[in-house]
């Protein structure tokens, strides 16, 4: 706690504005960590994540934190998020720039002689649908997809998906060893995305998720990927459908599971992460030794 105290008189710790998120840029960071949370509360991360945005800065990484995006179309969402991140890099370095901070980790690697970018996604709730997505979006483009596509998804949606893709360079722009770390992770259709149980029956009579449940668990199922994926639990009733089924399929290929006994908030267990002035020291314990471990591995 006495090092906390010190890094916080040294470090000014405030987020940055830029066209698509917020950013907390560290003057010399180890790492940078993208963060996406629920759904609401998710909305304003900067809000109600900063107890734990603010100690991942304190442990030396620059955080960027992405609001929330409310949709039925979750492919969208996250392919625009892919599509922003090089942006958003850009931003976050020309703004390290004029801090006179480090700009060195923020460089593309794009030769030998440069750094590899030490990039982090930490999700939480809903949010980490969003990042499976865009783990997958990278599976399909460096493996042969659209087979991958037609085993889980029905053909009108796997024909807009490779279509998606194709449109896109996501090769550069993939989370292709870029690890994640879910925490509490939320794999819904409409039961998290609205809450409120006469709004679901309402909006299901009308509307569609994309991918629903079902087909983003067969997708991650026969991904290639999601080796660098680590999930930290915390027995909620919320998550426990998601985090069960995600440790079946992935038990041979998660960096690391681990159920986490964190004291609930007012709102339950789930949303222990939530915190402005005060929150979980545990759960930022735990995420930094997944960052650590990451980092070595």
């Amino acid at each position: 706690m006495k090092d906390l105290i010190k890094e916080s008189a040294r470090l000014n710790f405030r987020f940055f504005p830029t066209r698509f998120t917020w950013a907390a840029i560290h003057p010399q960071p180890i790492g940078v960590v993208y963060f996406v949370g629920g759904a609401f509360f998710g909305t304003f991360p900067t809000l109600f994540y900063r107890f734990l945005l603010k100690r991942l800065f304190y442990k030396g990484y620059t955080v960027v934190a992405l609001p929330f995006r409310f949709s039925f179309r979750h492919w969208s969402v996250a392919l625009s998020l892919l599509e922003n991140q090089d942006s958003i890099r850009q931003e976050v370095e020309e703004e390290a720039r004029k801090q006179g901070f480090e700009t060195a980790l923020y460089a593309q690697a794009s030769g030998a002689d440069i750094p590899k970018i030490k990039e982090y996604w930490v999700g939480h709730s809903l949010g980490c649908k969003y990042i499976a997505l865009m783990e997958l979006l990278t599976d399909f483009e460096i493996f042969e997809k659209y087979n991958a596509l037609l085993h889980c998804v029905k053909p009108r949606q796997a024909q807009r998906i490779d279509e998606l893709v194709d449109k896109s360079p996501l090769m550069t722009i993939s989370l292709y060893n870029q690890p994640s770390i879910l925490l509490d992770p939320v794999i819904s259709d409409l039961d998290n995305a609205v809450p409120i149980k006469s709004l679901q029956r309402f909006f299901s009579r009308l509307v569609q998720v994309l991918p629903s449940r079902e087909e983003t668990f067969c997708l991650i199922e026969h991904s290639n990927l999601f080796s660098l994926t680590s999930i930290i639990a915390f027995d909620s009733q919320v998550a426990k459908e998601s985090v069960d089924e995600l440790k079946q399929i992935l038990e041979r290929r998660l960096l690391n599971f681990r159920a986490l006994s964190v004291e609930a908030s007012r709102l339950g267990k789930h949303l222990a992460p939530l915190g402005m002035s005060s929150g979980s020291q545990a759960i930022v314990e735990a995420v930094a030794d997944e960052l650590e471990k990451a980092k070595i591995g």
